[in-house]
């Protein structure tokens, strides 16, 4: 199983070599569309994958409980499509939630941006002022998601495998570069391993999502730790019903072989 990242800037020709690299090699194209259609089978409205949608930080000042969820979603879908592997995954925060997993190429595509205005420009009849303004509402939002979630910075070349700048170069080329970094023995011979641990870090997320709708806030004093299809459950809960609800909702998620449910019951318990 092989998994790409890319991570692109808008008008850099990114969209295109993913496009590309995705047919060329028969692997999943997974982009903005195709998570939110995952998350709304999941169970999370359209409505309100449109609202927390890459929006800088200021969005969330007063929305931290959904900002926990909605990224405990993001991860689950992520880690869902990449453990199948064979895929290529557009956007997202792919290159952090994958940084370091054996088996994924992080690649970026970039421009400088006077390219990427004249772009702008030839594909949607834009004027330069009105082209400029797309670019950095753009980059500015992409950035921000990147930092409100991760707390990294988008720029950051340490994230990546592969960095192309497209000014000098068609979409073409880039995607040769890609399949050429992809073939490579070193890759191959480490994407084996990652298969099993991306399983784990889905289950992983979806318990944090269950937890959520069970304990609220309170998520912050539970541990969930999953390795091969166990979801182990460390921490204190308030009431012998807590404890046998978050059971019930570790059991029900698809995947899950077994439950180690080591939550202490403290009816009297202060958080510090």
């Amino acid at each position: 199983m092989s998994v790409i990242t890319i991570s692109r800037q808008l008008a850099s020709l990114g969209t295109e070599i993913a496009q590309a690299v995705a047919e060329t090699l028969h692997y999943e194209y997974v982009d903005k569309e195709k998570i939110a259609g995952a998350l709304a089978d999941y169970g999370l409205p359209a409505l309100e994958i449109e609202r927390f949608d890459e929006k800088k930080p200021p969005f969330w000042d007063s929305l931290q409980f959904q900002r926990w969820k909605f990224i405990h979603f993001i991860q689950a879908m992520i880690y869902d499509f990449a453990s199948k592997g064979n895929v290529v995954l557009v956007g997202r925060g792919g290159q952090v939630l994958l940084k370091d997993l054996p088996g994924v190429l992080h690649v970026r595509v970039i421009a400088p941006f006077d390219v990427r205005v004249r772009r702008i420009m030839k594909q949607g009849g834009k004027d330069e002022r009105q082209a400029a303004e797309i670019l950095r509402r753009s980059d500015r939002d992409s950035s921000g998601f990147i930092r409100s979630f991760f707390d990294m910075d988008w720029d950051d070349s340490d994230f990546y495998d592969l960095v192309l700048n497209t000014q000098k170069f068609t979409a073409d080329t880039g995607v040769k570069m890609i399949l050429e970094s992809i073939h490579s023995l070193e890759v191959k011979e480490s994407e084996k391993k990652a298969g099993e641990k991306l399983a784990d870090l889905a289950l992983s997320q979806k318990m944090e999502v269950a937890l959520l709708d069970i304990l609220g806030t309170d998520i912050r004093y539970i541990k969930v730790k999953v390795e091969r299809g166990t979801v182990i459950l460390k921490g204190a809960v308030t009431s012998d019903i807590y404890k046998e609800n978050c059971q019930r909702a570790a059991a029900k998620i698809p995947g899950v072989n077994r439950v180690d449910n080591q939550l202490s019951v403290s009816p009297g318990y202060k958080y510090a």
